[in-house]
């Protein structure tokens, strides 16, 4: 008997919870679609840097004699900012002027024998003519008159033979002329000018240290020019850069202050697009054909210039910014909250509002994302959940575009849902 008092007790109090529980209740929260600006912000990072560098070379190679410039150094444009050592260079340039000596008294040698030979065709010609004249009258033989016209020939060949000394003593002259201003030259490029008014960014060498400029010119110096307005550089993605233009304003923070925002404005945006290396695939060998590894371009960006107004002084090239600007505008489009766009009911919410679950609207992607044409988003008159079916456009941190669909101004739409059971106590 008291197996069956237990039970019967157990049963009066299921009985009991049974007929004292109350439905379900849903808590539908909706948000009204609205008309309004829609604005695309973008973050992106990037680096400070001088608006103009220029690296500061040497054309000459030997060791760095004098520094006249150090780190952040101030420098004018023309002044000597290092010295190579020149003593090969004077030693190079003493004896091409030597052989360029050497070469102009050679070619006024040659003149000099050309003037001889000149003279003594022009006596070859007198004896020949006056030998014609005598053979003429028959009073010398015809080998005398022979003899002349070959010392007169041979006369004329010894002429043009100088003349040719000359010129080739000539381009002597000229070849050591050249090497001369070539020494020249290269002794000069042994004093390093700034090519600009600038600063000292970097310095690359120490006294005493050779540079080599056999392949290219090494840099010693990297200046930049007036650090009171730099700029950065954003690489932003091809998905946002539409509505990025110049002439636009933006904001950026750096590490160094981070409780202040500095301003900027856009003043380039680069057509050339920028590919990323991101993705390798590699194929597995087989027995007629190796291994192979393809690299992909998946990423396209493009260089935006800010310009920066640094009068203070304290950015530095170098530092980076976390760069906020706007993208692509929309005025006055119909929108809805992003949160409308992850609403999902559940078939426990459907049971509550006493509802059938409706079919999906023609077309709507199932498990699509908030990119996903035509997008389903929920509407609630009170009693009851409708699925809409629209095809959505720009998105910001707050709202999404409706494109087209049978929303308006003023609807209704859900963005979140809560079910609940009550209790009587």
């Amino acid at each position: 008997m008291t197996g069956l008092a237990a039970a019967v007790a157990v049963a009066l109090v299921a009985t009991v919870q049974w007929a004292t529980r109350r439905a379900p209740e849903a808590s539908v929260t909706t948000a009204p679609v609205s008309r309004g600006p829609i604005a695309r912000r973008i973050f992106a990072t990037g680096a400070i840097q001088a608006t103009r560098t220029v690296d500061v070379g040497a054309q000459v190679s030997g060791a760095v004699q004098t520094l006249n410039a150090d780190f952040n150094s101030i420098v004018r444009a023309h002044e000597v900012v290092a010295r190579i050592d020149p003593s090969l260079y004077e030693a190079a340039l003493a004896q091409a002027q030597a052989s360029m000596a050497q070469a102009e008294a050679a070619a006024a040698q040659a003149r000099a024998d050309l003037a001889g030979l000149r003279t003594a065709e022009e006596d070859a010609r007198t004896r020949f003519v006056r030998a014609r004249a005598l053979g003429e009258s028959h009073l010398i033989t015809q080998a005398d008159l022979d003899a002349a016209q070959i010392a007169l020939n041979e006369a004329v060949a010894g002429t043009r033979s100088g003349e040719a000394n000359v010129s080739d003593a000539d381009a002597v002259v000229a070849e050591a002329k050249a090497a001369v201003a070539q020494a020249r030259t290269n002794l000069d490029h042994t004093y390093i000018y700034s090519p600009i008014d600038g600063i000292v960014l970097n310095r690359a060498v120490d006294v005493g240290q050779t540079v080599a400029a056999a392949v290219q010119a090494p840099v010693l110096f990297t200046l930049a020019t007036n650090l009171a307005r730099l700029q950065v550089q954003l690489n932003i993605d091809q998905s946002e850069i539409g509505g990025v233009e110049p002439g636009q304003t933006v904001t950026f923070e750096v590490e160094s202050y981070p409780d202040e925002t500095f301003h900027g404005r856009i003043t380039q945006v680069r057509l050339q697009p920028i590919a990323e290396q991101s993705t390798t695939a590699t194929t597995i060998a087989t027995s007629t054909m190796g291994a192979t590894t393809t690299s992909m371009a998946t990423v396209i960006s493009y260089a935006t210039m800010i310009d920066v107004d640094n009068a203070d002084g304290r950015l530095r090239p170098g530092m980076t910014a976390s760069v906020a600007l706007i993208g692509a505008r929309r005025e006055g489009a119909v929108r809805v909250p992003n949160g409308a766009l992850s609403f999902r009911p559940t078939a426990e919410l459907f049971r509550a509002l006493g509802q059938t679950e409706p079919a999906t609207p023609e077309g709507v992607q199932a498990g699509g994302d908030a990119n996903s044409k035509p997008h389903e988003l929920w509407t609630f008159d009170g009693q009851r959940l409708t699925p809409v079916a629209v095809k959505l456009g720009l998105s910001d941190d707050q709202w999404t575009e409706v494109v087209s669909g049978p929303l308006s101004a003023g609807a209704a739409i859900v963005t979140q849902a809560a079910v609940r059971t009550p209790s009587r106590f």
